[in-house]
């Protein structure tokens, strides 16, 4: 499903009443537990509602990551371990979240290159504890979740206004830039950490 679709789909609500809010809280719930982009979804409703669609989207994120994460760890396990085996670069951050810690959750959450759901479930097999993983995934998901946020009210508003507003598209465009770039060398870093690790791993095994 495209941010069009959502966009629309959420709009046909008028406004952020009670089902609306349902509805959003939902998809914020399947982007947790599904190969749902929730860029899309984030999108979406600060396009449909504005900044108002974070008082949904940012305690039911939270708490479906949470639930995601303890889920992977208990009644799913079995079946997040296999699709670890099936993936190398999952296998890297597991093991690098077991001998960094917080530190590469924090990287992740931030900008990361693995789906949001795959993150939950992922780190749900590592050793972190369930607080420090949600209080981490709700501090450096939150500057993404906002910014993506405030570009979909931004943007909508900008298609709806006839009239220039050059000062507006500058500032938005020098944000979207400042953004893109902390994710890339937040990427990068993940990567260049992840290389380490692999590194480290093929020592360790000729060595053996």
């Amino acid at each position: 499903m495209s941010s069009e679709r959502i966009v629309q789909w959420l709009e046909s609500f008028g406004q952020l009443d009670l089902p609306a809010a349902v509805v959003l809280a939902a998809l914020v719930v399947a982007s947790s537990f599904l190969p749902v982009p929730r860029t899309f979804v984030v999108l979406g409703a600060g396009a449909a509602f504005g900044l108002r669609s974070l008082v949904v989207i940012l305690p039911v994120a939270a708490a479906a990551s949470a639930l995601a994460f303890m889920l992977a760890r208990s009644v799913l396990r079995g079946w997040v371990e296999r699709q670890t085996e099936k993936h190398a670069a999952w296998r890297l951050v597991a093991q690098a979240v077991d001998d960094e810690g917080w530190r590469i959750v924090a990287l992740m959450r931030f900008g990361g290159p693995l789906p949001n759901s795959v993150q939950n479930y992922l780190f749900g097999l590592t050793n972190i504890g369930l607080l420090p993983f949600a209080l981490v995934t709700f501090l450096f998901t939150l500057p993404q979740i906002v910014f993506y946020v405030y570009l979909g009210a931004s943007g909508r508003a900008l298609l709806l206004d006839d009239g220039p507003v050059p000062l507006n598209r500058v500032l938005i465009a020098m944000t979207l830039v400042i953004v893109l770039v902390i994710l890339l060398l937040v990427s990068r870093r993940i990567r260049a950490i992840l290389a380490r690790k692999t590194g480290i791993a093929t020592c360790g095994t000729v060595s053996n």
